[in-house]
């Protein structure tokens, strides 16, 4: 391991093959700078009988050993923080060259049509990395079949920064079979529907490993408006020419973006029939598009998850006004199909410390949130609460220095009124009258 390692703290791996400690497989099976000796006590041997280059050793490594990492989770952090800083350099770079090119060419007139900037492959430098470091949950609690760790890969260089979500410190990853689902999904290609209740996570908990792996993510929201241009691409005409604008599906396929259908049940069924050849993993062929765009095969990274509040059947408790019975064929294309629940009590209770709220008004919310989501279950009241609902009615409730305050402005207002009169029972036996 190296010295640099060592001074930072950054924690290692340990090599399959010779149990040698490295905090990066490439570098380990790199020569030594000093005499060009091997470090790997086991490095592979082309059959010729000459030592493997560090490019093949590496793929040989991760053929022989697919579940082991090849970065340690410290060395990614480090390799992020340093990419970090340099897009913001490079950023700030850009835009004082742009500032300069304006100020020479503010009264020229513009008579060229700009190349759209995302034709030509995408690659990525991806390296394996054990989940559980990665998302920052307990050791053992995420583990193949074989009771290992499960690895994944996570993303070293960002060809799209603009596409990577931002990591949100706060979030809590709660659900392991859901987790599971949606590393699958990632990593096999194979499309999954996530639905449930609004304010499950249904959303942010693949936007949130996307964040976490680098992986760049593009969320299409679906409304009774949406048309097949929003989706697949439309030709436009600027300066006389005309130009095809691919659509948010079409760059995902091309450049190995995770697609995210938000609200998936909200659009009509004869437009998501158009998703059918892709979640059957054939090219998405546009006979109008320009020769570059006519044929996209998707890329080895893409991944396409869908989430709704309906399984697809249709809206079953009158909540959901606007989403519609999806069809058959088309739902019968997910490979993986996934209900999302609301989180654990102690889990919501230290989202709400963490935002702020005391702990004993978070386990009166909490409370309070458990005894709604019962009776909306047994058909007492219309509507449950959700999480957003829950942290803004802490969030109100403490700057008012009033909790049935906030629970009324963020969640009884919206209720009918039987629901509310039996809702707002609840709540003043929890919190007591209004002050």
């Amino acid at each position: 391991m190296s010295k640099v390692a060592e001074e930072n703290d950054i924690k290692p791996i340990h090599c399959a093959w010779c149990g040698k400690p490295e905090v990066f497989m490439k570098i380990h099976f790199s020569p030594k700078n000093d005499d060009g000796s091997l470090k790997c006590l086991n490095h592979p041997k082309y059959p010729n009988g000459e030592p493997m280059s560090p490019d093949d050793a590496l793929a040989q490594y991760k053929a022989t050993f697919p579940s082991e990492p090849t970065i340690s989770p410290s060395a990614y952090k480090a390799a992020q923080k340093k990419r970090e800083e340099s897009e913001r350099l490079k950023m700030a770079t850009a835009s004082v060259a742009e500032t300069e090119s304006k100020t020479i060419d503010e009264t020229k007139e513009a008579t060229v049509t700009p190349i759209h900037g995302h034709l030509g492959e995408t690659s990525y430098t991806t390296e394996k990395a054990a989940l559980y470091e990665v998302l920052k949950i307990p050791e053992g609690s995420i583990n193949n079949a074989m009771g290992k760790p499960i690895v994944t890969e996570v993303f070293l260089n960002r060809p799209f920064p603009e596409f990577v979500p931002d990591v949100n410190d706060s979030y809590v990853f709660n659900d392991v079979e859901l987790i599971k689902d949606v590393i699958m999904s990632f990593t096999t290609g194979m499309p999954a529907f996530l639905w449930g209740h609004a304010g499950t996570g249904k959303s942010s908990l693949p936007t949130q490993i996307a964040a976490r792996l680098g992986r760049p993510l593009i969320r299409s929201q679906h409304t009774a408006s949406t048309e097949e241009s929003h989706i697949t691409g439309q030709i436009l005409a600027k300066d006389g020419r005309t130009y095809f604008e691919p659509g948010l599906l079409t760059l995902s396929m091309k450049h190995g973006f995770i697609y995210l259908a938000d609200e998936y049940d909200f659009a009509y069924p004869q437009i998501l029939s158009l998703y059918q050849p892709v979640l059957e993993g054939e090219p998405l062929i546009l006979k109008e598009a320009t020769p570059d765009w006519r044929r996209t095969v998707k890329h080895k990274h893409f991944a396409f998850i869908a989430t709704g509040n309906t399984n697809g059947s249709g809206d079953e408790t009158g909540l959901y006004q606007g989403t519609n019975q999806q069809n058959a064929a088309n739902f019968s294309r997910f490979a993986i199909v996934s209900k999302v629940e609301y989180m654990p009590q102690h889990q919501e209770i230290s989202i709400l410390i963490a935002h702020g709220i005391p702990e004993k008004l978070a386990k009166q919310l909490v409370n309070f949130a458990k005894r709604c989501r019962e009776a909306y279950e047994s058909q007492e009241i219309s509507q449950p609460i959700g999480p957003r609902e829950l942290l803004n009615a802490g969030k109100i409730g403490v700057m008012r220095g009033d909790m049935l305050l906030g629970l009324k402005k963020a969640y009884i207002n919206k209720l009918p009124s039987a629901s509310a009169l039996a809702v707002t029972e609840f709540a003043t036996r929890i919190f007591g009258a209004a002050a």
